[in-house]
């Protein structure tokens, strides 16, 4: 069904627990919401580990940047 520039599919939950997306999300990252109302929300998108969060917070470029730097100077 077809609702202003949204597109809505009915998807069928197999035995174990899985929907197919198609080929267009094959290999990409999502992010599932569930509402407390049951309401299932998927985004895709691509997502940070946490332990990688740092380099992008507090204009961690300048930092990085200069880190690159020395590595390019100081080869083993």
């Amino acid at each position: 069904m077809i609702i202003g520039n949204n597109i809505e599919t009915i998807k069928h939950v197999g035995n174990n627990g899985q929907i197919s997306m198609g080929k267009k999300y094959a290999g990409k990252q999502i992010q599932v919401l569930t509402l407390s109302d049951g309401t299932i929300i998927i985004k895709p998108g691509k997502f940070i580990p946490d332990n990688e969060m740092w380099l992008y917070r507090n204009n961690n470029n300048e930092m990085l940047d200069k880190a690159i730097g020395w590595a390019e100077k100081n080869k083993r």
